[in-house]
């Protein structure tokens, strides 16, 4: 049939095309000649040469010439006068062939378009009413796209008096001229192909339109079609409008909710189109306990009840149920034989762009779908429910029909208008969602999802009605993306949600009433789960699992929600559509990211049975697992003959009956044929064992957790090569890494017996000849080292011990990390790379043998001079990592090849690359001064001075830089001073460093981001460890320390305050501290700041409010015990009126103190103790009467605090 669509030759094409051209050239030239004048032969030569160009093909390729095209419309503007009506419409139909949506696509612009459009609206002015139709449809054709081009005719447009504006009203009564004006009104809203759009005014005059139609009742004696096909043009007109603007018209998004919702279920049946005004937030929603629930009986007879007393078409719905159950008991053992129905396809009317539909699914469309389609009249919510897709499908039907063949094309006409409304709907209620902030959002979240289980309770109709009802896999598709942009982002909204049991209380707390909606929107996805049988609208359901798993507190709620969802798409890893196993894998990798790691995880990963198998070859049918579980746990109660059939296989029908999810039904999962007969049948039953008995022989002696056991299969070469199979492709297999990478993250103890294995098989990915699998393998490798670091540093009994990280390290290390390092293919491999190397940590890396340090070491040197910048970022981190490692750290050459290589990288461009050298430049400086520290003069006499001078102009000039490279460059700055020897202080060049680095952190400490002024704090407190450093005599300390009191006293940040106050801890002798008067000032900042700290303005410091206080208190008693007799008077200025509290934080501080037995609180014990020894000795000097009393009032203050002491 492909072949009989374009019978004539390629030749003969170019041929029509080009004879095309020529008639349309003849012609044009022809009509450009004329002359206007009166007369019949002159509107004759004008009809002729009109039909003429009407009757060319301008769907083939373009033929006609732009200017000419142009030129053409513009003379038919001028010569057709509007008095010859048909005329007018012929020149309608050409304008709409050259500029609309044909293949010829005419751009008219500028004055050629105002001419058009001026035309044409003078044409809708004086025209009858006959030609309405077409005209308008051209003014919507010129107006697409060209809102902005054409905004000087707004007003005569949509204005108060505008020229639409008589036909969108609501009496007006030809619904089909409303239909294509709404078209022009919303075609006007579009943005142009520069992006620009109307002005905003205009966008809420277009707005309040659009509402104003979808607000209007259905009048009486309207076609039922016509009046859905107006709904339809006009939900397309708002999804465009959606589209372009975010800011509609304050307060009306409960009337923009109320349309949509209303909308989305037009034509289910039992739905209604009553249109409310508005809907309105319900920021904490209550509803009554439900009354005790009927039995299936009671509501059963009710339901018989209530048909009896409806309508006549209710009653034969009645009776078609019962007909049909009948048919469906006596073919209970026979497969599904019901014939196929195609899905009817459809376009947006007047062409306009599609917003917010669906986005295309990777899936092919095979037949198999419409044969699902077929079978689609499962229930889904109640047992009335079960029966609306089979209702939608037995009006059709030929054999129980009672409406003639017309009646039964237009239902299905109608069916097919009333699906598309409901998905256009649904795409105007996405673009809502996305454009509305979450949290002003989640206050409608009661219109739009369930609050509570609505078994035996009947509840209004939520997103849920479309996701579990809705004959139109489109709609069903576009309510589940409705659902999923509502649950993104929703955590903060839903971390209050709990479960507890249930009470008899006077209300239902809000937090229950969100865990009931939380558990709700589970159960109701799983029974969709259960039931869909489309694969796209299978595909977005799990797209909104894998959305909806990350925001909710399962830790909050009751068990077993988690086991529900794990079971029922467990069965779907061996679906034969591979990007079902691809969402599948999405799905699990949330669920192991979720407040991991989670009990029940651990459990459902550990106890679930039935471990489903690799799918290994693209055409094997897709339920070899699902056979083999069909013939092991028969207790089940699925139908062998039945496999195939998803709905079947879980008793849809009883579940949704009785709308209990709790039972542990485990579903099948696919939609396997049963083509090839008995001998297929055995021959993959006789390829299941084989595959299982080498999978039980490979774990044996280790129970492995079932999703790793999978992802492992999926991703091993050798597991593929051993079954004679083909590799599953590579989404797949790239998912099932992500998975394994999460479960690493998480769930370390699932994969810690299966190091060495692991080790194996990445060794095999980083081998690939795809690049996606490559890095995805780095990625694990990465986090996995990540982890191990961790591990081997904790000091629990069953830690991991260093042996067994290096064995997974070293087979990695033989060959495939290094190579992935050297592909110069792929940048974001050698940067994954670089990470991995940075990721062995010191304890492995030691136990490494030498050739791999002088490896790993000559790659990342090598690599900070590779071509891109995140290659060279990545290794001058890991080369910061390394410096760390204290089998390197004592290299002095390795140390300068470190140094030289965050030289270039703070010359780069790229502000990342710079901040991570300047990191790797502070680690180096906390290197050397660990290095002075631990070796002393060995390895202080032996460091460069050419060296040190360079480290110090690289930290001068990144602490010139952005903030991000600022805040390394200090900390080196604070390490640099506090290595330089004393002999170093008696050179000019470093005296210089020495002062510029002061003059730099006190700037820094002063101003700059809360990072910032909290490493030039810590850097202060370094400087201030050398005791060389000429502290009391040196010109710049007395700015120095005014800046620390000004953080202490002023900064908000408590991080910066607690850290510019042990800054003043450090020095250890009075004289540093300057003159009396520097030294009262820092003592009664001190006072101040501790008496301030009952004042939090910011709540997230609040957590550091008891730690400042200790600080404060500490540094106080450092101060108070170097006081001398001559800071006396100033400390005594500083005290009045605080005593009492200085003593009550004191006391406080003494008891904080007796709490720990830690070296570093018996330091400050002795501090306290040799505080008041302090003021002892001052008393036994000579002092004057004042000088006696202010020692005694300072006495007093630590007296109960050093005696309890």
């Amino acid at each position: 049939m492909a072949e009989e669509v374009s019978l004539r030759p390629q030749g003969q094409q170019r041929a029509f095309v080009q004879s095309d051209a020529d008639v349309f050239r003849r012609c044009t030239a022809k009509f450009l000649s004329l002359v206007p004048r009166e007369g019949e032969e002159f509107k004759i030569e004008l009809n002729i040469l009109l039909d003429e160009l009407n009757s060319l093909d301008y769907q083939t390729p373009k033929f006609v010439d732009e200017k000419l095209a142009v030129g053409l419309v513009c003379k038919a503007c001028e010569l057709v006068p509007l008095n010859y009506e048909l005329l007018v419409t012929k020149v309608c139909h050409l304008l709409r062939h050259l500029v609309g949506f044909s293949g010829q696509k005419v751009v008219i612009q500028g004055r050629s378009l105002e001419t058009c459009v001026e035309y044409v609206m003078r044409a809708v002015s004086v025209c009858r009413p006959w030609t309405l139709p077409d005209i308008l449809r051209t003014l919507a054709q010129l107006l697409y796209q060209r809102g902005p081009a054409v905004a000087m005719y707004l007003d005569q447009l949509i204005g108060p008096e505008g020229l639409l504006m008589q036909f969108v009203q609501p009496e007006y009564p030809d619904l089909d001229i409303k239909k294509v004006a709404i078209a022009c009104v919303y075609n006007l809203c579009l943005q142009s192909p520069e992006g620009q759009t109307i002005p905003d005014e205009y966008l809420r005059k277009v707005y309040t339109i659009l509402m104003a139609v979808l607000q209007t009742p259905k009048p009486e004696q309207v076609d039922d079609i016509l009046f859905a096909k107006l709904i339809l043009c006009t939900l397309q007109g708002m999804r465009n409008l959606l589209s372009v603007t975010t800011d509609i018209q304050p307060g009306s998004l409960g009337s923009l909710l109320a349309v949509c919702r209303v909308y989305m279920l037009y034509g289910l049946p039992g739905q209604t189109l009553q249109v409310p005004a508005t809907l309105y937030p319900t920021p904490v929603s209550q509803y009554d306990p439900s009354p005790k629930r009927a039995t299936t009986k009671d509501r059963d007879s009710d339901k018989e009840d209530t048909s009896a007393q409806s309508t006549p078409r209710g009653r034969r719905v009645k009776k078609k149920r019962q007909r049909k159950q009948q048919q469906t008991d006596q073919d209970t053992a026979k497969p599904d034989v019901r014939p196929m129905q195609n899905t009817p396809s459809w376009s947006p009317a007047g062409r306009a762009p599609p917003v917010s539909t669906p986005p295309r699914s990777p899936l092919k469309a095979h037949d198999r779908h419409r044969r699902e389609r077929g079978d689609s009249t499962g229930g889904y919510s109640s047992s009335e429910g079960s029966d609306y897709r089979s209702s939608w499908r037995g009006l059709a039907s030929s054999s129980e029909s009672e409406y003639s063949d017309n009646e039964a094309g237009h239902l299905t006409r109608l069916r097919s208008i009333l699906s598309r409304v409901r998905e256009v709907a649904l795409n105007c209620l996405h673009n809502t969602a996305q454009m509305t902030d979450k949290r002003l959002m989640f206050g409608y979240w009661s219109h739009l999802l369930p609050e509570c289980s609505s078994v035996g309770a009947p509840q209004s109709p939520t997103l849920f009605t479309s996701i579990l009802k809705d004959p139109a896999p489109k709609a069903r598709g576009n309510a589940l993306l409705v659902l999923s942009s509502l649950v993104d982002g929703s955590k903060q909204y839903l971390a209050a949600a709990e479960e507890t049991a249930p009470k008899q209380t006077a209300f239902t707390p809000y937090s229950v009433t969100l865990g009931s909606t939380v558990k709700e929107i589970h159960r109701c996805l799983l029974l969709a789960l259960a039931a869909e049988s489309n694969v796209h609208t299978l595909f977005y359901l799990l797209k909104c699992f894998a959305t909806l798993i990350p925001n909710v507190p399962y830790h909050r709620l009751q068990p077993g929600l988690i086991t529900k969802v794990v079971r029922q798409i467990r069965p779907l890893l061996s679906h034969k559509e591979y990007d079902i196993q691809v969402a599948s894998l999405t799905c699990f990798h949330s669920i192991l990211s979720v407040q991991a790691p989670l009990q029940e995880v651990t459990q459902v990963m550990k106890t679930v049975s039935s471990t489903p198998q690799v799918q290994a070859k693209v055409s094997q049918p897709p339920s070899a697992t699902s056979s083999q579980q069909l013939r092991t746990e028969p207790q089940q109660g699925t139908n062998p003959a039945k496999a195939g059939d998803h709905r079947e296989t879980v008793h849809v029908q009883e579940s949704v009956e009785k709308m209990n999810i709790n039972s542990s039904v485990e579903t099948t999962g696919q939609d396997s044929t049963t083509e090839g007969g008995a001998s297929s049948e055995s021959n993959k039953e006789e390829g299941n064992r084989e595959r299982t008995q080498i999978m039980e022989s490979e774990s044996e002696g280790v129970a492995k957790v079932w999703l790793l056991d999978w992802c492992l299969r999926m991703v091993s070469l050798r597991h593929a090569q051993v079954m004679g199979s083909t590799l599953p492709i590579i989404p797949v297999r790239t998912e099932a890494i992500q998975v394994m990478t999460q479960m690493a993250k998480g769930y370390f103890p699932f994969i810690r017996p299966h190091l060495a294995e692991l080790s194996q098989v990445f060794c095999g990915v980083l081998q690939e000849q795809n690049t996606a699998l490559q890095l995805q393998g780095g990625k694990f490798v990465e986090e996995v080292g990540a982890v191990l670091v961790k591990e081997v540093e904790s000091t629990a009994p069953e830690s991991l011990t260093d042996r067994e990280a290096a064995d997974f390290w070293v087979p990695l290390l033989s060959g495939p990390l290094p190579s992935a390092l050297q592909n110069l293919d792929h940048t974001l491999l050698r940067s994954c790379g670089c990470q991995c190397l940075a990721n062995t940590g010191a304890q492995v890396f030691q136990l490494l043998s030498t050739d791999k340090h002088i490896l790993c070491i000559t790659l990342l040197l090598g690599l900070t001079n590779d071509e891109e910048w995140s290659v060279r970022g990545a290794a001058v981190h890991a080369l910061g990592v390394y410096v760390l490692y204290p089998c390197l750290k004592e290299d002095i050459s390795f140390l300068a090849d470190v140094a030289q290589a965050c030289t270039l990288g703070l010359e780069e461009k790229n502000l990342s690359c710079r901040w991570k050298a300047a990191w790797s430049l502070g680690n180096l400086s906390n290197t050397i001064v660990s290095n002075k520290e631990e070796l002393g003069a060995d390895f202080t006499d032996n460091f460069s001075d050419v060296l040190l001078q360079s480290l110090f102009n690289l930290a001068l000039k990144g602490a010139a830089d952005h903030d991000k490279v600022k805040s390394n460059a200090v900390r080196t700055l604070g390490n640099l001073v506090r290595f330089l020897r004393p002999d170093a202080f008696d050179k000019i060049n470093f005296r210089q460093y020495v002062e510029q680095t002061a003059q730099v952190l006190t700037k820094c400490v002063k101003t700059g981001m809360a990072k910032v002024r909290w490493n030039a704090c810590y850097a202060v407190g370094n400087m201030f460890n050398n005791p060389a450093l000429p502290l009391g005599a040196a010109p710049w300390a007395p700015a120095l320390f005014s800046a620390l009191q000004e953080a202490i006293k002023d900064c908000k940040n408590f991080k910066v305050r607690i850290n510019a106050t042990l800054a003043l801890t450090v020095p250890t002798l009075r004289e540093h501290f300057g003159s009396k008067e520097q030294f009262s000032e820092l003592w009664g900042c001190l006072a101040d700041a501790l008496v301030g700290t009952e004042r939090v303005e910011d709540f997230s410091e609040f957590k550091y409010r008891d730690t400042l206080r200790e600080q404060l208190c500490s540094s106080l008693v450092h101060l108070t015990g170097l006081a001398g007799r001559e800071d006396l008077p100033g400390l005594h200025f500083h005290l009045q009126g605080k005593g009492e509290l200085l003593h009550t934080y004191l006391t406080r501080y003494r008891e904080s103190l007796g709490q720990s037995t830690t070296a570093e609180t018996s330091k400050k014990v002795e501090e306290l103790v040799r505080a008041q020894d302090h003021f002892r000795q001052l008393a036994g000097q000579h002092m004057t009467d004042k000088e006696a009393t202010i020692c005694h009032n300072l006495s007093t203050i630590f007296a109960d605090t050093a005696t309890s002491s």
